[in-house]
């Protein structure tokens, strides 16, 4: 006899699963797999408070008090991780002063100018004129005519509006022919054996003529003290090598003494006069820095009139910076500074000299030229006179310079009215000298002055005589200069360390806790991944040979109680 069987209920509940696994998408291994691993991570993480989440014993009360503790603790360690970072890369140097300072005898002595407001000679122009007359071109004039003619050159170092009556550029410019602007401004400079008469450095008298030299600034050809360029040429190209480092260490340098400095006699004599750039009897006393053209709109300039029959004492004050090669690493918009060796504008960079060739390339693009009184510039024209007109149209903006500054809203655009040349490009130069001057004028008496015997004159002035003449004294203020460290408020390794204690006391993660979060969730989720597609594999495999079997063979009943039963019921039937 055959009887139906019937399947348990755990052998269904084995096939469902079976078929479930089986019809398992990618995407939902992906979830489950997840959700098993973060289970695990919670229950096994060093972070304090997230195996309560996940503990079958905690409570839902308690759940939620951990949940809201554990996200207030992650709100607070964002908030300050992101304030350290924000002052990091807001603020991320730091300025401080040594104490001790540095004396001033280490340090290069500024650069000295004296220019006599007078900037054209007579007896010079004159000679000029005579000259002029003689050539064929210029027959309609005469020596008088020819000198009011040439008043225009003064337009070189003045390019406010003249009178077009009086001052003709282009006439002027076929009056002089075939001419040189460098060489014709130079001839006609009052020289500095006819400005300085006497001179001393260090309380040591010295020859003027060894201690200055005749060279190029702002206002023309002046005679310059300590001025250390090469060449009045500069900005060939950017590998152009003719500046280093090395240069600074040489430079006249002077001490903090009474009778320590440079000192000056000098003749301001107005018979020679023929044209005044400044309507200012006397000269211009100019200081900047010994490497730096002298040029006002560049920085790195200050100036100062003398007037006749004065004493004028001249004190410095130096500040150095030296800035940390640590700060190099932070970029250039946050530090605001450049090394002299990291910029693609200049081979030798600084401040002035980007301003100055920022300038002047803002004159050339415009004018197709360069004045006479900047450096020259590499396959470039000097400006002559038929270039005066231009030079006019430009003059206001070009000594108006606008470095490096963030972006300005266009209703406050300068350059909309001609307001400033942007120089982007420009940054402060991050480790400098700094000089601060301060001038004291006192009146002297030539009649009385002449009168004092040489025995009691100092030696530097004997001899000498005061009729007409002023005196410039230029020595340091005080022994020491300040001195200021530049460096990076907190290094990389101070600033991560920062970020890990305050996340430690915050949450308690660490870098354990971020290569546990990397752990759990890269190689062991991939582990479990795979093993729930190795299942997916078996189940689907199981379910196709079952499906095959549509019920189960039918079972005699002797099978299932054995020989035994069956012995026993034939005892029985046998009684």
């Amino acid at each position: 006899m055959q009887s139906n069987s019937h399947p348990s209920p755990f052998a269904s509940t084995y096939r469902r699963d079976k078929r479930r696994l089986a019809k398992q998408t990618d995407l939902e291994i992906l979830k489950e797999s997840v959700k098993t691993v973060g289970r695990d991570y919670c229950a096994e993480s060093s972070i304090s408070g997230l195996k309560h989440l996940v503990n079958d014993n905690t409570s839902f009360l308690e759940r939620v008090i951990w949940i809201i503790t554990m996200i207030s603790a992650l709100i607070c360690s964002v908030s300050l991780v992101y304030l350290t970072f924000r002052k990091y890369y807001r603020a991320p140097l730091v300025t401080t002063q040594m104490p001790a300072g540095v004396s001033v005898s280490k340090i290069i002595f500024p650069a000295v100018g004296i220019c006599s407001n007078n900037r054209i000679s007579k007896r010079a122009i004159t000679e000029l004129a005579r000259k002029l007359v003689k050539e064929e071109r210029n027959k309609m004039y005469d020596e008088e005519g020819m000198l009011s003619l040439l008043v225009g050159l003064g337009m070189l170092y003045n390019i406010d509006p003249m009178d077009d009556e009086v001052v003709k550029p282009m006439q002027l410019h076929r009056a002089l022919g075939v001419y040189d602007v460098n060489e014709l401004m130079r001839n006609l400079t009052p020289r500095c054996e006819d400005l300085l008469l006497r001179c001393a450095w260090n309380d040591e008298p010295k020859n003027c003529s060894k201690l200055f030299d005749f060279r190029l600034t702002m206002n023309g050809y002046c005679c310059t003290f300590n001025y250390l360029r090469r060449s009045d040429g500069m900005f060939k190209d950017t590998t152009e090598i003719s500046r280093s480092i090395d240069m600074y260490k040489y430079g006249n340098k002077s001490s903090f003494d009474f009778d320590q400095g440079l000192k000056i006699l000098m003749r301001l004599n107005g018979s020679d006069d023929f044209y005044y750039n400044r309507p200012l009897q006397g000269a211009q006393l100019q200081f900047s820095d010994a490497y730096d053209f002298p040029d006002a709109p560049s920085g790195s300039f200050s100036m100062q009139i003398i007037s006749p029959n004065v004493q004028m004492t001249v004190l410095v004050t130096a500040s150095f910076t030296e800035a940390s090669r640590d700060i190099q690493h932070v970029p250039v918009k946050l530090r605001q500074c450049l090394f002299y060796d990291e910029s693609q504008y200049l081979s030798f960079y600084t401040h002035s000299d980007c301003m100055l060739k920022c300038r002047m390339s803002f004159l050339l693009a415009n004018c197709n030229c360069t004045p006479f009184n900047m450096p020259k510039m590499l396959n470039t024209r000097t400006c002559d006179m038929r270039d005066v007109p231009c030079l006019r149209i430009y003059n206001a903006q070009s000594i108006t310079v606008r470095p490096n500054v963030y972006q300005i809203p266009f209703e406050l655009e300068m350059n909309i009215v001609d307001g400033g040349i942007n120089c982007p490009m420009c940054y402060p130069t991050c480790s400098k000298t700094a000089y601060n001057y301060d001038f004291t004028n006192v009146r002297i008496y030539p009649d009385y002055l002449n009168s004092v015997p040489d025995n009691d004159r100092v030696d530097w002035l004997r001899g000498a005589n005061f009729t007409g003449t002023s005196i410039v004294h230029v020595k340091y203020g005080r022994e020491v200069a300040d001195c200021y460290g530049q460096n990076v408020i907190m290094k990389w390794f101070d600033l991560i360390s920062n970020i890990g204690s305050t996340c430690g006391f915050v949450t308690g993660f660490s870098f354990v806790s971020a290569m546990e979060f990397v752990y759990f969730f890269t190689v062991k989720l991939w582990r479990e991944i795979k093993k729930r597609r190795r299942e997916k594999n078996m189940a689907a495999l199981g379910s196709s040979r079952h499906d095959t079997i549509k019920r189960y063979p039918s079972l005699y009943w002797n099978e299932l109680v054995g020989p035994s039963r069956w012995k026993y019921d034939s005892k029985m039937f046998r009684q």
